[in-house]
């Protein structure tokens, strides 16, 4: 048994007996690790009232080589974020931020960056130059560029060249999300010739999140913008996270549930 301590973030929390806790972590060092907390709910406990949702906290386990499930130890609030949980905006994406780390993160396999881009983008979460519809728009950019699955927004994903708007159609460009992104006309027909599904999007879409995914990893870009835009820059991106996740996470199905909104009779281009 060795004792082991590291920055995390509650993932998930499972109820377990009548007093502790089952928990789901992403830590800084060790990747995502599953902890007993017992007694969690006794006043008396190291980790009470400590294990919340969207707060950094640090945590000291247990950790067994033989075992799944490492016993914690202790644990404290390193940052308490208690406006995430005062906004059902908020609150709604912050729970989309953890559940893609959940689906993102391996068992005890370091990944740093995708710790800290959680991180940041939780404290974004709770700052009043931050619309949560755009923080979550930038957290899953950068989700998608840690994992090696950004799209290409500006140039062509097959010959890397320019791709410019349709002929005919100056407000869209050709777009599959299975060829990586953006295609100019030659390997967007290619595509099709091939078998793959190749459609459009808008170039407003595109644009917007170019300019977002050019301010990772920090991310720092909270510059305004209309509302209706960023929700179809989040419907383009939440897509192509379901393509290449292959799976819709459980946040995305109501949002998604509409029409794409991305559809050439859904907007004016």
């Amino acid at each position: 048994m060795t004792l082991v301590r590291d920055r995390a973030l509650v993932l998930r929390r499972f109820p377990y007996s009548e007093s502790s806790l089952v928990v789901r972590a992403l830590t800084r060092e060790h990747g995502r690790v599953h902890l007993i907390a017992r007694g969690a709910y006794r006043p008396r406990s190291r980790y009470f009232a400590v294990l919340d949702l969207f707060d950094t906290l640090e945590l000291e386990w247990s950790a067994s080589a033989a075992r799944d499930l490492h016993a914690l130890v202790c644990g404290e609030i390193v940052v308490r974020r208690r406006a995430l949980t005062a906004s059902l905006r908020r609150y709604r994406a912050g729970l989309s931020m953890l559940e893609l780390c959940d689906l993102g993160s391996r068992p005890e396999e370091r990944d740093a960056p995708l710790h800290d881009l959680c991180e940041r983008s939780l404290e974004r979460l709770g700052e009043e130059g931050w619309e949560p519809e755009l923080a979550l728009v930038v957290f899953e950019l950068g989700f998608l560029h840690n994992h090696g699955l950004a799209p290409a927004l500006e140039s062509c994903a097959a010959c890397g060249g320019e791709a410019p708007p349709l002929a005919g159609c100056a407000r869209r460009a050709a777009f599959s999300a299975g060829a990586g992104g953006r295609l100019c006309a030659r390997c967007a027909e290619d595509g099709r010739a091939s078998g793959r599904r190749v459609g459009t999007l808008p170039l407003d879409v595109l644009t917007t999140a170019a300019e977002l995914s050019r301010s990772l990893p920090g991310g720092g870009d909270p510059r305004p913008r209309p509302l209706e835009l960023v929700e179809r820059v989040r419907d383009f991106v939440e897509r192509f996270l379901d393509y290449h996740l292959e799976t819709r996470p459980r946040s995305h199905q109501a949002f998604l549930a509409a029409p794409n909104r991305n559809a050439p009779d859904q907007t004016t281009s």
